[in-house]
């Protein structure tokens, strides 16, 4: 697994909603942030094999937020794998922050190989004949500009929750963000792995206050069903997470103790290249 950095965006505490701001405040604070909120948060991807294919969990920002966004494609090549390498996109929502970079600035395929997937209630949403006003109508139109040149290649698919749009990876309903909201849940060597989206932008007040819903979020008190559920599950089953907000590089566990949360990142390890040879252990 392979966390691919696509930039920093803004994650205000005035869009956060289930607390007065003074308990919003306090809880920042306690992550060493400043009352505004975490101005600099992380916009992860997820880069991995499974099933003999090259599959990506998001693409980034492309070119609809700004600089701070849109720096997957690089990294991409960093980690040593050109876009065009790149088989399947799971895409968790289309939000521009994760679906935007799926086309270059001229509008044309980033992935030229890839088959894009997306859940088919996130799909009849954002692609419906109703465009909305204001934000929400921008997000409309950069949704259908991201998915137009697979649409039209033919390589975009659809499916529903519980299906595994590519193998050993099964989508997961974490609807309330978005109708739409996926997380995909990776079946490892001994463990699994899901990659939760935008199921919480903070970690410092959403895993402590998991009622805090979203301004962008579609269906609040379905977002923190969500997030509730999902949590629940996790303390029962143990996964790791991987998280799209998430301090990079966004994967790690999470302890749960005395009726709360928190965030354990996996601690960071080398991984040897093909041609290098592990150490022999010294039995003296």
């Amino acid at each position: 697994m392979t966390t691919v950095y696509d930039g920093a965006l803004p994650i205000f505490a005035a869009d956060m909603h289930g607390e007065p701001p003074e308990r919003i405040a306090a809880l920042l604070a306690d992550g060493f942030l400043p009352p505004e909120g975490d101005l600099a948060t992380a916009v992860n991807a997820f880069l991995f094999r499974s099933g003999g294919r090259l599959v990506l969990v998001d693409a980034g920002a492309g070119a609809s937020l700004g600089p701070g966004t849109g720096r997957l494609p690089d990294n991409l090549r960093a980690a040593g794998a050109g876009p065009e390498q790149v088989d399947d996109v799971l895409i968790t929502h289309l939000h521009p922050d994760h679906a935007y970079g799926l086309v270059t600035a001229d509008g044309e395929a980033a992935f030229p190989s890839a088959t894009v997937h997306v859940a088919a209630l996130e799909a009849r949403h954002w692609l419906d004949d109703v465009v909305a006003e204001g934000v929400r109508g921008q997000i409309h139109r950069w949704a259908a500009e991201a998915l137009a040149p697979y649409r039209a290649g033919g390589r975009l698919e659809t499916f529903a929750f519980g299906e595994q749009p590519v193998p050993g990876v099964t989508a997961v309903d974490l609807h309330g963000h978005t109708p739409g909201h996926s997380g995909y849940l990776l079946d490892g060597a001994g463990e699994r792995l899901l990659m939760w989206g935008d199921t919480m932008h903070n970690h410092t007040v959403q895993l402590r206050a998991p009622h805090v819903a979203m301004e962008i979020d579609s269906d609040r008190a379905g977002a923190r069903a969500a997030r509730q559920r999902v949590l629940e599950e996790i303390r029962t089953r143990g996964w790791t997470v991987g998280g799209a907000h998430l301090p990079f590089p966004g994967i790690g566990r999470i302890a749960f103790r005395d009726g709360e949360a928190r965030w354990v990142p996996v601690p960071y390890r080398p991984v040897p290249w093909p041609d290098q040879v592990r150490p022999a252990r010294d039995e003296g």
